[in-house]
């Protein structure tokens, strides 16, 4: 499961600017050349538009339209369940009252809200938030309790395993990335901040139905993490950008 493309649902098109093919006069115009720290720059590879198909990743809908020079961005931590908490996973989903289904993506802990980033941002962002990764040191999360989201559109909802943040670190680290997203205009992670680990989804706004099932699964997770207490703490070391399909991996001091 480990070696799952994250979010594979997500793809960008890469072209920074548009050509009026109607123009026919300005086949022979020449282009500006472009500056030297672009060329020498490996930026994402290009895609063609993309029409989004619901059929083709289990109904469920993209977030953002397609639109040349917008790259779907997002800033996370890896989350690599064990064999173990597999197995826990599954017997759990044979519970609940609506059908779900169990997240074929990289499990992880979002930062940051799902971003749009303009290509002519993308190489000073990214300096930017390695730049924050360097000066913050690791930390440790406490898996505490099962909780149940929805994305903002309310198309689907999530069940997810809240973490605490031990110290505080990750809090300070996400304050400041906000700061950085504010400068590119971008918005900040949600107020009411819960770091969660997404493990199971279904379609629509189910809340109201898994909301009931909520204590009977916090109560079981809490009877898992006391049986397997290595199962309890993620040590985290590493923050990942992922900008289109170009992935960035940044370690903590």
């Amino acid at each position: 499961m480990s070696g799952l493309t994250l979010l594979s649902t997500y793809v960008s098109d890469s072209e920074d600017e548009e050509v009026d093919d109607n123009n026919k006069s300005n086949e022979n115009s020449k282009r500006l050349p472009l500056p030297g720290s672009i060329v020498a720059w490996e930026g994402v590879p290009h895609h063609e538009d993309v029409h989004d198909d619901p059929s083709q990743h289990e109904g469920r809908l993209r977030s953002f339209k397609h639109e040349r020079g917008n790259w779907v961005t997002l800033i996370y931590i890896n989350y690599e369940p064990s064999e173990t908490m597999f197995s826990w996973i599954f017997t759990i989903l044979e519970e609940m009252p609506v059908k779900c289904n169990i997240f074929s993506e990289q499990f992880h802990i979002s930062i940051t809200k799902t971003l749009i980033l303009k290509f002519h941002w993308i190489e000073s962002f990214v300096e930017e938030t390695k730049k924050l990764c360097k000066q913050t040191d690791q930390f440790t999360l406490e898996l505490l309790n099962v909780q149940v989201y929805t994305n903002e559109e309310k198309m689907r909802t999530f069940l997810g395993i809240e973490c605490i943040d031990c110290k505080g670190i990750l809090t300070h680290f996400v304050k400041n990335l906000n700061k950085i997203l504010a400068e590119y205009k971008l918005p900040p992670f949600y107020e009411d901040i819960s770091y969660h680990i997404s493990f199971m989804w279904c379609l629509g706004n189910e809340v109201a139905a898994l909301s009931d099932h909520m204590y009977s699964l916090t109560t079981k997770l809490n009877q898992f993490l006391v049986d397997h207490p290595e199962e309890r703490y993620i040590h985290v070391t590493t923050i990942h950008l992922k900008i289109g399909n170009k992935l960035y991996a940044f370690k903590l001091k």
